[in-house]
């Protein structure tokens, strides 16, 4: 009864929301025309249009605004749709929690590339009237998940679409996107201003109502599922969703960024997540906010978990199988999607055992490269190897290397990139003579190991030959690992 009640408020404050700004338009036009006609003739001529036109302004940012929201229609959804055909037994634990909860089932599912699961639908006047329902199922989230705790995370999403929740509830729960939405795309600073603090107001009622709707949700999980799969599912879910945002950005995107990409992007997430469960675990408690944000429909994970204690828990039968059990071409599904996701023409495909050494490889050159470039400079030798570099360093012109090399940079900032133009030429030359390869590692960088399986001794080598003295013995140490000296640095684009 509470919810219902500060549903109907809600829904007031959304009609009022508008009457407002319409308020703001109305009376900013009457101020403009009536203070323009007591103004003498030449100050009328100038004083009126300028708030008429800025009421006008207001009216139509607010129509523009409002507009969009009715009248935008969802774009076609992304993924890769899964048919009853392709994966019968998804379907039927889907079909089952519909029934669960008391709703229709989905109109259709949808593999997508997110680390989370939801449910759309295309429905009209505010949500009022149902439309077109797709259940959208990230698959970072179904290669990490059981069977028992993805049952419970659409348990959950389901249940925002049970015949329990009031039209009045869910359209106070739309309102709150329309008039957010409405405010983000209002651009006159006035109306923007007052309109947010009645954002904030709006939100302040119907905050209750949406955090609800999420709590009762968590019911239909648990009654669907059991307690424990639906708090594991909770507790996963932010470490899925912080290992697949790291994934993207420490190992995915920089290959695409230079035209390559892993074969199989979301099997490398699940050797990712194996890897690194447990810290990624310590850090996604670090990303998550403690308290979310003004607009934002969900209570803290941690307090909907608390909230679980007090609900009846369910016998269930448990299924701790992996998830991708119910999808039986999980694999071929994985590689439509990751195609879908990166549409560029020329990007190269590589296993991961291919792929971290060649951008590795690309790496060293890149930083050699300069280095050989302004080596050449100082010497006029035109086959620049590391020889040359080696005798500059004997020579005592490190400055001399470090000024051409980063001529608009300060002597120490010259200096520390003088240091890895030489790591990179080292382990280039490294790799080009076979003595040393790159090894992939999910933890941190990768490693460049000999063929003995050591780590090149990359640290003491750059310090026999920051000294002078010791530079002959920095040329030993390299014969001594097979390292040629007098090869000449490789020019054109590095390969595989």
């Amino acid at each position: 009864m509470k919810t219902s009640l500060r549903a109907a408020l809600s829904v007031a404050l959304l009609v009022g929301f508008y009457v407002l700004a319409l308020g703001l338009v109305l009376a900013l036009g009457a101020v403009g025309i009536e203070y323009g006609t007591d103004w003498d003739g030449s100050g009328a001529q100038t004083f009126r249009p300028f708030v008429v036109g800025a009421a006008i302004a207001l009216l139509l940012a607010l129509i523009f605004a409002f507009g969009r929201e009715l009248a935008l229609r969802p774009s076609p959804p992304a993924g890769v749709r899964l048919t009853p055909e392709r994966a019968p037994e998804l379907w039927a634990l889907v079909r089952d929690l519909a029934d669960r909860v008391g709703t229709r089932e989905p109109d259709e599912i949808r593999l997508v590339g997110a680390a989370n699961a939801a449910v759309t639908e295309e429905s009209k006047l505010l949500g009022l009237i149902p439309g077109w329902r797709t259940v959208l199922i990230g698959l970072p989230l179904l290669g990490a998940y059981t069977v028992d705790q993805l049952r419970a995370v659409l348990a959950h999403e389901m249940g925002h679409f049970s015949g329990r929740h009031t039209a009045t509830v869910r359209l106070a729960h739309r309102g709150r996107m329309v008039i957010v939405e409405t405010v983000r795309n209002t651009t006159v600073g006035v109306l923007r201003a007052v309109l947010t603090g009645y954002a904030h107001l709006y939100v302040a009622v119907e905050q209750s109502v949406s955090r609800e709707l999420e709590y009762e949700a968590d019911r239909y999980a648990v009654a669907a599922g059991g307690r424990a799969a639906m708090v594991s599912a909770l507790r996963e879910i932010r470490v899925v969703g912080t290992g697949w945002d790291e994934y993207l950005e420490r190992h995915v995107l920089p290959a695409y960024d230079r035209g390559h990409l892993p074969e199989d992007l979301f099997g490398g997430f699940a050797a990712y997540l194996t890897a690194c469960r447990e810290e990624i675990r310590e850090r996604s408690v670090e990303v998550t906010p403690a308290e979310p944000g003004w607009w934002d429909s969900h209570p803290p994970i941690g307090d909907r978990i608390a909230a679980l204690r007090f609900v009846p828990d369910v016998p269930v039968a448990a299924d701790g199988r992996p998830a991708t059990v119910l999808l039986p071409d999980v694999d071929a599904a994985g590689r439509q999607l990751q195609a879908g996701l990166f549409e560029r023409a020329g990007v190269r495909l590589l296993p991961w055992d291919r792929l971290t050494p060649t951008l590795a490889y690309q790496s060293a050159r890149g930083l050699a490269h300069p280095l050989y470039q302004a080596a050449t400079r100082l010497t006029g030798r035109a086959d620049a190897d590391l020889d040359q570099l080696l005798d500059l360093f004997a020579a005592d012109r490190y400055a001399d290397l470090a000024r051409e090399l980063s001529l608009d940079t300060d002597a120490e900032s010259a200096l520390e990139a003088l240091t890895a133009a030489f790591e990179g030429a080292v382990e280039a030359a490294a790799v080009d003579s076979g003595v040393a390869a790159w090894r992939h590692s999910w933890t941190g960088p990768p490693e460049l190991l000999t063929t003995t399986g050591e780590p090149l001794p990359l640290g003491e080598l750059v310090e026999l030959a920051a000294d002078p003295a010791t530079v002959p013995a920095a040329r030993e140490r390299l014969a001594a690992l097979g390292v040629p000296t007098s090869a000449p640095a490789p020019t054109g684009a590095a390969t595989a």
